[in-house]
């Protein structure tokens, strides 16, 4: 009995999870948005991207509450994504 409840509870405890870091991105692209970034890009990818162009960012701040690398990692897979659509696009 205790094993199916803990198997139950690990799986919500997944889902929740899950959906809760869809919701934390969807506000960080919100926020983005609402301040002058691109669709679909996170406010952390914006972030990397000013202190790429020297310009004033808080990409130690979210660092900090995100883990090291989260703005360059994220960053990473904006471009990433960009060039592929681009490509995509170019190709259809």
């Amino acid at each position: 009995m205790i094993k199916v409840v803990n198997k139950s509870v690990r799986g919500l405890t997944l889902r929740t999870g899950s959906y809760c870091l869809r919701i934390l991105i969807s506000l960080s692209m919100l926020l983005n948005v609402l301040t002058g970034g691109r669709v679909h890009q996170p406010f952390s990818a914006r972030n990397w991207q000013w202190k790429k162009n020297k310009k004033y960012n808080i990409v130690f701040l979210i660092d900090v509450c995100y883990g090291e690398s989260h703005c360059m990692h994220s960053w990473i897979r904006w471009t990433t994504r960009q060039e592929i659509v681009n490509e995509l696009s170019r190709n259809t």
